[in-house]
């Protein structure tokens, strides 16, 4: 269109002057211009796009007329996109469910001229679809056989529609045509997934990790945003496209709900509540105000706000644990300044979390933390059940968290029938904060792991060395950070486990794999600080032996269960730190080993004096006889005898059988 457009431009002044008019914001001149051109040149596509674009940029009396010369002008110039994109435009502007089907009507057909502009199949993309809207779009794409956009977009129907075989052969054309297509990685990982393949599925969004330093677009964090945490938004912001790659590995190592296997079973688990969100919780009216105008959702707030404290009049007995059963004229003043469905609904700019997701507020919760624990239909508090509330769609969701249960109302906004979360308490508020900031898997840990821990100082002192081992033998160990965001140290095998890292606090993964079944510990330790200059004691362990063993050797023949053998002689060890030496270089401390179990306590007390190093090496082997069968307390004391500074460790329980 635009050759034609400029031959016009030369041949009529009064195309010229109607732009110039329509650039300097002059309005009513530039219409009067325009229509005398339309009138002069009818059967001009031109003449009527440049009189819908006037119309559009006037009040809000001109986006009627702009649409129908915008549709003017497609009719004449049908393979021109142009006017479809304006056509478009005017939806965006309008909003509300007919201004979407504008959208719609104009996509479909660029759709079916080209697929290149990406921004608009992504905008496609933000509408509501329904199994014939999607077999609409697959029959435009479908007159670009053999172009590898085409085909991709395809293959992303396919998947909407949950034909995984389908959306994997799609894929598999653009992969012929474009071998490193991060898109059509993502798909055929997707449809793996989709299908119960999950070994395909792994295999191909590996695949996707290996070029996700290309991926320009942003393809994969589109895929994964949904249960990112603040500080996870904030870290992909700051990660330029080089670290892609490194970024996707940590935000999944971290979720890793088995680290014993080499697959990450989160991920999986991903897809297959994405494809199921995208099925039943797509948004039904995305392009109501509510999901674009920060005006409308501050008047929805208060009509949330009138709601809360109506279902406080009617029944208070919903707040019994919010601030010590406070009066009603309190918890409305409380309703007033807390629950606020502006902030807890998010937004993205202007856009709802909601409209960005395509998901209304049930589908954000499920993707981050799965099916809820109870759902209670009419209720806007599982925790708190009352009567149902009759003639309202409202469901009560309930989750057991690490933070404790937590539950949260949700029903349809009064701006457009999608649901919203409608938190009816500042308790309800507070745990939709959480449950949108964090998410969980559901995958079943019902393995129970028996199991120790032991610390000592590493070679190096500025390490501390955590050694663990448990049954089943097959364990994985994971160090993060004390925020479990950034991984410090990883063991992973049979038998005893070691990770070495600087003292201090940290989340400590551990995790045991049996046949399938799952052991998951995730929980915060702290290791403990060693040094050749204050006296200091690791942890003691024993071995059923009838000689003194290394640490390593000690450590490997330790039991899990701490039982041993009643009759059997015990060889313990531990190191003991930071003894102060005399001027002869020797160092001198008590040691004393107390056996508290059936009876008196048994105690074993000795002087040592040997000659100063980095570390003493406290052994003992203890005689049969001394013990009797049954459970013990078993504690190490050490004192140094230079400086009378003394140091226990910390009781271990053990039994004799």
């Amino acid at each position: 269109m635009l050759p034609l457009l400029l031959a016009l431009l030369q041949q009529d002044p009064g195309f010229a002057r109607a732009e110039s008019l329509l650039a300097a914001k002059n309005y009513p001149a530039a219409l009067h211009v325009a229509e005398r051109l339309a009138s002069r040149y009818p059967k001009d596509p031109a003449a009527h796009m440049l009189l819908g674009r006037i119309h559009y940029a006037r009040p809000v009396v001109g986006r009627y007329p702009a649409l129908e010369h915008f549709r003017m002008a497609a009719r004449l110039a049908p393979e021109d996109t142009a006017p479809l994109q304006w056509q478009a435009r005017v939806g965006e502007y309008l909003k509300s469910d007919e201004g979407e089907r504008m959208i719609r009507e104009a996509l479909l057909k660029v759709l079916a001229l080209t697929p290149d502009d990406p921004a608009l199949w992504t905008q496609f993309q933000d509408l509501y679809h329904n199994d014939h809207i999607w077999a609409e779009a697959d029959h435009a794409l479908a007159r670009h056989p053999g172009d590898p956009i085409a085909l991709g977009y395809r293959a992303e129907i396919a998947l909407a529609q949950g034909d995984a075989g389908r959306a994997d052969s799609l894929a598999a054309q653009v992969l012929a045509i474009r071998p490193r297509d991060l898109g059509a990685f993502l798909t055929r990982a997707e449809a793996g997934f989709l299908a119960q393949h999950d070994a395909v599925g792994y295999a191909w969004y590996d695949s996707t990790l290996v070029y996700a330093d290309l991926d320009s677009t942003d393809q994969l964090w589109r895929q994964v945003w949904m249960i990112a945490s603040p500080s996870e938004f904030d870290h992909y912001r700051e990660t330029d496209q080089g670290g892609r790659r490194e970024f996707f590995e940590w935000f999944w190592g971290r979720r890793d709900p088995n680290l014993v296997t080499p697959e990450n079973e989160r991920i999986a688990e991903h897809f297959r509540r994405l494809a199921y969100v995208r099925q039943q919780y797509h948004l039904l009216h995305p392009y109501v105000l509510f999901n674009w105008s920060p005006v409308r959702r501050e008047v929805v707030a208060s009509h949330e706000r009138d709601w809360a404290e109506s279902l406080a009049d009617s029944s208070p007995g919903l707040y019994p644990g919010d601030s010590n059963n406070p009066s009603l004229d309190a918890l409305r003043v409380k309703l007033r300044a807390g629950p606020d469905i502006r902030d807890v609904n998010g937004a993205m700019g202007v856009r709802t979390l909601a409209s960005v997701a395509n998901l209304d507020a049930r589908g954000l919760l499920w993707i981050r933390h799965g099916k809820p624990d109870v759902l209670m239909n009419g209720v806007p508090d599982p925790l708190r059940p009352t009567e149902p509330i009759p003639g309202l769609d409202l469901e009560g969701w309930a989750y057991y968290t690490d933070d404790g249960p937590v539950s949260i109302a949700l029903h349809q906004s009064m701006s457009g029938g999608d649901f919203i979360l409608s938190p009816i308490s500042v308790r309800q508020e507070a745990g939709a904060r959480l449950l949108m900031q964090t998410d969980r898997t559901t995958l079943p840990a019902t393995l129970k792991a028996d199991g120790w821990s032991a610390f000592f100082a590493s070679d190096s002192w500025r390490l501390t060395d955590l050694y663990v081992k448990t049954a089943p033998e097959s364990a994985a160990m994971v160090l993060w950070d004390s925020g479990a965001e950034n991984e410090v140290a990883r063991a992973v095998g049979a038998g005893l486990l070691r990770v070495s890292a600087p003292p201090g606090p940290y989340h400590l993964g551990l995790d045991v794999d049996s046949g399938g079944a799952v052991g998951r510990i995730r929980q915060p330790v702290r290791l403990p600080a060693f040094s050749d200059a204050a006296l200091g004691l690791s942890s003691l362990v024993i071995a059923t032996r009838d000689s003194l063993l290394g640490r390593e050797q000690t450590l490997a023949a330790m039991p899990v269960s701490l039982t041993f053998p009643a009759g059997r002689p015990l060889a313990t060890y531990a190191e003991v730190y930071g003894l102060t030496p005399d001027a002869q270089g020797q160092a001198r401390y008590l040691v004393r080993y107390t056996f508290d179990g059936p009876g008196a306590p048994v105690r074993f007390e000795f002087t040592r004096e040997l000659p100063a190093r980095a570390f003493a090496r406290e052994q003992l082997v203890v005689a049969p006889t001394r013990l009797r069968a049954g459970h013990y307390t078993v504690s190490l004391a050490v004192t140094d005898l230079h400086t009378n500074v003394k140091v226990v460790t910390r009781d271990l329980k053990i039994t004799l059988q």
